[in-house]
């Protein structure tokens, strides 16, 4: 009996395909919906797209994953799997996290960094069950129980590009105490460390606006700031010289 279904949007074929290779190496089954959007093709935005085909997963749990992710050990997906058996309905549960009191990541992965080039270990240090409660989550791979994306969409106004769309839900439970958010000690490996677009630090100041009355502090694996007025203004006035900049050209 097949109880998890994976969801990947992408765009690079042979970083899926060798995604996908790694996925059926595994020692359980799963079922797997492909989303090709090269070239954008229907979706700006993986909020939307992973919104498009939550009424094709049939089976109790659903991870969504990035491209570039390999299941380097053929027991990841069990292991994930049994970790996913442990979390409540309206939980989250990740592989790489943050804390919001805490600047260390929350890992047991390895990722490539994207400037060097170099493998990155993950130094987190789990509780003996092998699982520990976070603020947010990476979206590198994460999941929960089907029934609770059914509920609770991707909020594609506010992450309608590529990136947050994992944080927002974390950030949503936690905010409405419907659930908690865990990452758990999986040592898969993610040949990206992500990239901090001007798309990704303005969805980040919307982000900390939508939840400025629920958290004075918000962090995610690739920004923090606090939420209120004082700190959002100046990042505001950035983002906005950065966009009049890149209007006019002088900017990329």
């Amino acid at each position: 009996m097949c109880d998890v279904t994976v969801v990947c949007c992408w765009t690079n074929e042979k970083m899926y395909s060798d995604f996908v290779n790694t996925l059926k190496a595994q020692s359980i089954q799963s079922k797997i919906i492909s989303i090709d959007n090269r070239g954008n093709k229907g979706f700006k935005s993986c909020a939307s797209a992973y919104n498009s085909v939550i009424n094709q997963v049939k089976t109790k749990y659903v991870i969504y994953s990035h491209q570039d992710i390999l299941l380097n050990q053929n027991d990841i997906l069990e292991k994930f799997l049994s970790y996913l058996n442990r979390i409540k309905r309206d939980d989250i549960l990740g592989v790489a996290g943050v804390n919001f009191d805490s600047s260390s990541g929350i890992s047991n992965i390895t990722h490539r960094n994207n400037l060097s080039g170099k493998f990155m270990h993950g130094t987190a240090s789990f509780t003996e069950n092998g699982m520990t409660e976070c603020g947010t989550v990476d979206e590198c791979f994460f999941g929960g129980y089907t029934q609770h994306f059914a509920d609770y969409p991707f909020d594609e106004e506010l992450c309608n590009n590529w990136h947050l769309y994992a944080a927002e839900q974390c950030l949503r439970i936690k905010a409405s105490s419907i659930g908690d958010v865990w990452v758990c000690s999986i040592p898969l490996l993610h040949l990206s460390s992500g990239t901090v677009t001007p798309s990704f630090q303005y969805g980040f100041y919307r982000l900390c606006r939508k939840y400025s009355a629920s958290f004075t502090f918000i962090r995610t694996t690739c920004a923090f700031s606090r939420t209120d007025f004082i700190h959002l203004f100046p990042r505001f006035v950035y983002l906005w010289c950065g966009a009049v900049l890149r209007k006019s050209g002088l900017r990329k």
